[in-house]
């Protein structure tokens, strides 16, 4: 290995000054030249899936170099993550306990006692449940059920708290364990409600960069290649084909997103043209799920060729390279059934919040005059906006073009800049 070749994860990693770095910065540099070096150790699998008339001693520098730049992006972003995913579990944990003693009138400490000890057994079993999800018992009846039944609280819990009959339903509010079964409903929506948008900020993070995603894709396209070992039987086995199919979502959510972020210079035509590009790409990959879901004799060669020549294009900056779509018949009816089964979860997924409203106000439950209208003008624009993006796949980008006319309107800035004042006819 000459000097020449070491020199890019060298110079790429090294500290920005001389001083001594503290603990925790050693430990960081410590965890970025172990993963560099992890990544970097991909080439073997990378090189043997490379085309033969491809040259590897040109790309094997640039390979090393962008190993390193990965191995500092995603330590970087691990520490934005975290920090994210911590404000977001304290507002949520701030407003479970708000919720809990207004909605729920848990006022007493017995009651936030009782509460608190439920809720932490709880947890215990759905973590030790989801640390068993590779057991097919566990992936198709425990963790499902705890699941069901951490979820299913909380619409048991308002039914309980607000009905106004049957006389079983209302006894049931003084029961002993009624405080268990809130506090449980609460966490679990809070839990969900604080995750959704700690993600929407890490992919506008990752989506306001100026640049082209090549860190991510290189992480993401290297771990696909490392899961490719087939198994005694050529088959990939299932634990593989779980983690490969979510990372070439990843994959297609960042050539859609991240194409067009890095052309924001150009004119609206060459956006437009870009932003296309990108859409096309995106469902190639996309359309690679089926690839491994549904393998042919010679899929996982082809497939392995694909991820390959696209991780080249990052490598050498090609991106006129990147995937289309087969137009094969085959091809084309396998994604006319992906899009099918997408179109109808989305479907599934938008409705589910106003069936839930219709059947609690079937069960007789009434909330207070702030809840009912908010929840159910919450459960509207649920729905709308996942129809939008389902029927619109530049719908984001849509919604941002709208937000920024609407930020030039003089009324709108007129009404911030003197927020007391009102204008009568």
């Amino acid at each position: 290995m000459t000097e020449e070749a070491v020199s890019p994860v060298a110079e790429s990693d090294a500290p920005a000054t001389t001083a001594d770095p503290g603990e925790d910065e050693k430990l960081k540099l410590a965890e970025m030249f172990g993963l560099a070096k992890k990544l970097d150790g991909t080439w073997p699998i990378f090189a043997r899936s490379l085309d033969p008339a491809t040259d590897p001693a040109r790309l094997r520098g640039r390979y090393r170099s962008l190993a390193a730049s990965t191995a500092r992006w995603s330590v970087r972003r691990r520490e934005v993550d975290g920090y994210v995913s911590l404000l977001a579990l304290l507002l949520m944990f701030a407003a479970a306990c708000t919720v809990l003693v207004t909605v729920f009138s848990v006022d007493s400490w017995q009651e936030l006692r009782r509460a608190a000890g439920g809720l932490v057994i709880f947890f215990v079993i759905a973590w030790w449940s989801e640390n068993r999800r590779h057991r097919q018992l566990f992936r198709l009846l425990v963790d499902p059920l705890v699941n069901v039944v951490g979820f299913g609280c909380f619409p048991v819990a308002l039914y309980v708290r607000y009905a106004s009959g049957p006389a079983w339903a209302v006894d049931l509010a003084g029961e002993w364990w009624m405080p268990i079964v809130q506090s449980i409903g609460v966490f679990c929506v809070g839990l969900v409600l604080a995750w959704a948008p700690a993600q929407g900020m890490m992919r506008l993070w990752d989506r306001e960069s100026p640049t082209f995603p090549s860190e991510p894709l290189f992480e993401h396209l290297t771990t696909i290649l490392t899961r490719m070992e087939p198994d005694h039987r050529g088959r990939l086995p299932p634990k593989a084909r779980q983690e490969i199919i979510p990372l070439l979502a990843k994959v297609a959510v960042l050539l859609r997103t991240g194409i067009p972020a890095a052309a924001r210079g150009g004119t609206s035509v060459t956006r437009a043209v870009v932003r296309a590009r990108a859409i096309e790409a995106a469902k190639a990959v996309i359309d690679l799920q089926l690839w491994i879901a549904l393998p042919s004799p010679t899929a996982y060669d082809d497939f392995r060729a694909r991820i390959a020549d696209l991780t080249r294009t990052i490598l050498t900056g090609e991106y006129d390279r990147l995937p289309i779509r087969e137009t094969t018949p085959e091809a084309t009816r396998r994604t006319w059934h992906a899009r099918a089964l997408e179109a109808a979860r989305t479907l599934i997924i938008a409705l589910v919040p106003l069936a839930a409203l219709l059947l609690v106000h079937r069960l007789g439950l009434t909330l207070p005059s702030p809840f009912d209208e908010g929840a159910l003008i919450a459960a509207l624009a649920w729905a709308v906006v996942l129809l939008l993006g389902l029927l619109d796949p530049n719908f984001s980008a849509h919604l941002a073009a709208v937000r920024d006319l609407t930020s030039l309107n003089p009324f709108t800035r007129a009404a911030e800049k003197n927020p007391g004042r009102r204008f009568s006819p």
